[in-house]
């Protein structure tokens, strides 16, 4: 694997696809629960159990997509035909995401956000093994990924602009299902004109020596046998989770404990922190290493999430001060484990000869959505201890306090566990240049052995 005439320019383009799918990451995982739930009329642990449902299809789903995409490769590469393939597929199901009839059924609900899991693993899984497969040097893949990452806060940004937009024409009368209804037709035209520019723009490597080698329930084996591919997606599991958590009762949280109006706004902020941030914790992750640089935003995160824990119904100025601070490190959790499974996936074709970079895309992506699904866990969690989300409803000090609980103590007590692996993570870039030059070697005598038997 090389750069392949990889410029600034085509990074880029490559990570641009960030801001489509940044666009309906935010509303699903922040807006979704509160519009479905409180003015839907769907009840909250239904809700809670759809999403966390999700992740049982997505357990077989995702590894079917990453092993297909790195068997199959067709006239336009083993990439770029999926993500196009999959495309519709995640626009169709975002429209009726977004724009549910008053009244819907679970079974609207449960339906479209499955077949929104098809799209996701059809566009995601694909594009994340592309991007990891554009270079080969350790600070050339914090760059695609971070260059990824400044799209998908830009993204965020522009999807804050979205509600914050609505309360600003509606004021009070907002509701998060006209937040919802919003974000229809920037997703609707975005997203597959910027897929088309991708696929047209960015090349794919040219084949390996033995692409498609690898059988099924051998690549299983050997991801399995990857010790520190398997540390990767625990770190990735607390993190996401721990955030997904949060998300999922965010809403709740700033409107009914804090007090704060105008949350769009809020967020709006927290992204533009993010994206300010990103120049910092790329240039911390250069000088330190990637794992290092994570570690630092855990336990800058922990801090201020502990901090809130203090604040009481108005602090809202000092709410707004905290969030913003939590938002400077969200581009960090977002694409450094990334940056590193890129290095990760070199062990693993040093072994088998097999760039099968889909394949583990696919079951990092998997745990992502798990993770992400963990955020239905908070919804059922926020129903058992008697929490109301009804319209008008009144909660007591007991439930605000779980509320506050389960907002900012349980995901902090989740990154403790990630901070450890983190900091003891033993693939540094010193070993890293070791581990490609190992690689070259064998690629060459790989190539020497294909000649030789022509």
């Amino acid at each position: 694997m090389q750069n392949h005439g990889l410029s600034t320019t085509r990074i880029w383009i490559y990570g641009s696809l960030g801001f489509p799918l940044a666009l309906l990451g935010y509303p699903l995982g922040i807006w979704l629960p509160r519009a479905y739930a409180t003015y839907v009329g769907i009840a909250t642990d239904q809700v809670g159990w759809i999403i966390t449902i999700a992740a049982v299809f997505d357990a077989v789903t995702d590894p079917l997509m990453g092993f297909a995409s790195d068997k199959l490769r067709t006239r336009w590469g083993r990439r770029r035909a999926w993500v196009g393939i999959g495309m519709p597929f995640l626009t169709t199901a975002l429209v009726y995401l977004l724009n549910p009839p008053l009244g819907s059924s679970v079974l609207y609900l449960a339906f479209w956000y499955v077949f929104l899991r098809v799209g996701t693993t059809l566009v995601g899984v694909p594009y994340g093994a592309w991007g990891a497969e554009l270079s080969n040097e350790y600070h050339t893949r914090t760059r695609i990924v971070s260059a990824r990452e400044v799209y998908v806060l830009l993204g965020l940004i522009g999807a804050a602009a979205v509600p914050a937009l609505v309360e600003w024409v509606h004021a009070e009368a907002t509701t998060a299902v006209m937040v919802l209804n919003a974000y229809t037709m920037p997703v609707v035209v975005l997203l597959p004109v910027i897929t088309l520019l991708v696929i047209v723009a960015v090349p794919e490597p040219p084949p390996s020596a033995r692409e498609g080698h690898v059988r099924f329930f051998q690549s299983l084996s050997l991801m399995y046998r990857n010790k520190l591919f398997l540390r990767l997606i625990t770190i990735e599991l607390l993190i996401a989770g721990g955030e997904a958590f949060r998300n999922a009762l965010s809403l709740f949280f700033i409107q009914d404990y804090i007090g704060a109006p105008l949350a769009g706004t809020l967020y709006l902020v927290y992204f533009s922190m993010g994206l300010a941030a990103i120049p910092f914790w790329t240039w911390l992750a250069k000088q330190f290493g990637k794992h290092r640089s994570l570690s630092a935003a855990i336990v800058f995160v922990g801090a201020v999430s502990l901090t809130i824990y203090t604040l009481e119904h108005g602090d809202v100025m000092a709410f707004y001060v905290l969030f913003a601070l939590k938002g400077f490190c969200f581009g960090s959790f977002a694409y450094l484990p990334r940056a590193m499974m890129a290095d990760v996936i070199d062990l693993d074709t040093l072994k088998s000869g097999d760039a099968r970079t889909g394949s583990y895309v696919a079951v990092m992506g998997f745990m992502t959505k798990l993770a992400t699904s963990v955020g239905g866990f908070a919804l059922i969690a926020l129903a058992v201890v008697g929490y109301q989300t009804a319209p008008g409803a009144v909660n007591g000090a007991t439930e605000l306090e779980w509320l506050a609980v389960l907002y900012a103590i349980v995901p902090t007590i989740s990154f403790a566990g990630a901070l450890y692996l983190c900091w003891t993570w033993p693939l540094t870039s010193v070993k890293h240049a070791k581990l490609q030059r190992l690689l070259v070697t064998r690629q060459e005598r790989l190539k020497r052995a294909a000649i030789a038997q022509l």
